[in-house]
C-alpha cells in the first residue's frame, strides 16, 4: 500500500514540475532540455551493449583512477570505461584526437603498460580562425590551455602533446600504427566524419577505435549512425556511457 502511495507522490512531483515549467519559460526550457536528452538515447540506433558483452571478462580488470570535480568534457564512468579497455587490450599505441583538459589522457596513459605511449591533438584556441572545417561548441577549445592534467605528472614522459587542427595535421608518420584511437574532438558533422576516416587511418591490424559524444551531439550522432551502415564490422555503443566502439576487421 505504501508504495503505492509513494508511485502516486512521484507522479505528482513530476507533474508539478511540469506545471512550474509552463508557467516560468527559464524552468521550462530546462524540463525540455532532460526531456530531449532521454529520448535522443531512445532513438539512437547503434547497438547498445554491456561492457563485458563486447570485452568478457573485463569486469575482472582493476584501474587506477584518480578523481577530480573538474574532469573536463566527459564524465567518470567515461573515463572508468576507456582505462578499463585500454589495460584490458594492454594497448601500446595509442592516438587521442582532442585533448581538452587531458583528464583521459592521463587515465590512458596510467592504464597501459609501461613501455606505452599516447599522442594526443588538439586544436588550439589561436587556430580557431584558420580551422578548415565547420566549428561548434567553442567553450572546448577558447580554453586557457590545454592538456594541464598530465603535466609534471608520473605520466607526462608517456604522453605527446600536438597542438594543430586535425583537419590539417599530418598523420602519415602514425598511420597503421596504432592500437587504439579516441576520438574526440569537434562535435560538428564535419569534423566528427573527417577524425573518425582519420582514426581509421591510423589503426594497426586488430586495432579499436572508440568515439565519445554518441549520441549527445547531433553531428557525432549522425557520422556514426551513417558509418555503421557503410563499415564493416560491428558498432557498439557502451551502455551507461557515451562511448562506441569499433574494430577493424
Amino acid at each position: 500500500m505504501k508504495e503505492n502511495q509513494v508511485g502516486r507522490w512521484a507522479k505528482r512531483q513530476v507533474a508539478a514540475h511540469l506545471l512550474k515549467g509552463v508557467l516560468s519559460p527559464a524552468r521550462g526550457r530546462s524540463a525540455a532540455k532532460v526531456m530531449y536528452r532521454a529520448l535522443k538515447s531512445n532513438a539512437a540506433q547503434i547497438h547498445r551493449a554491456s561492457l563485458s558483452e563486447i570485452f568478457p571478462g573485463i569486469e575482472q580488470v582493476e584501474i587506477r583512477v584518480k578523481y577530480s570535480p573538474y574532469m573536463g568534457g566527459g564524465s567518470l564512468s567515461d573515463v572508468i570505461t576507456l582505462a578499463q579497455i585500454v589495460k584490458y587490450l594492454g594497448c601500446r599505441r595509442m592516438f587521442e584526437i582532442g585533448t581538452f583538459r587531458g583528464y583521459t589522457t592521463f587515465h590512458l596513459a596510467l592504464n597501459s603498460p609501461a613501455d606505452s605511449h599516447v599522442y594526443t591533438l588538439d586544436l588550439p584556441a589561436s587556430g580557431v580562425p584558420e580551422a578548415k572545417l565547420e566549428i561548434t561548441d567553442l567553450q572546448f577549445i577558447q580554453k586557457p590551455s590545454s592538456g594541464e592534467w598530465f603535466k609534471n605528472t608520473e605520466c607526462e614522459p608517456k604522453i605527446t602533446q600536438f597542438l594543430a587542427d586535425s583537419a590539417s595535421f599530418d598523420y602519415s608518420p602514425f598511420e597503421g600504427s596504432m592500437n587504439f584511437v579516441y576520438v574526440d574532438g569537434g562535435h560538428s558533422y564535419e569534423y566528427a566524419m573527417a577524425d573518425s576516416v582519420t582514426a581509421r587511418r591510423l589503426l594497426a591490424p586488430g586495432g579499436l577505435i572508440v568515439w565519445h559524444d554518441y549520441p549527445t551531439y547531433p553531428g557525432v550522432w549522425n557520422c556514426l549512425e551513417e558509418l555503421s551502415k557503410k563499415w564493416p564490422g560491428n558498432f557498439e555503443w557502451v551502455d551507461g556511457t557515451a562511448l562506441v566502439t569499433w574494430k577493424l576487421v
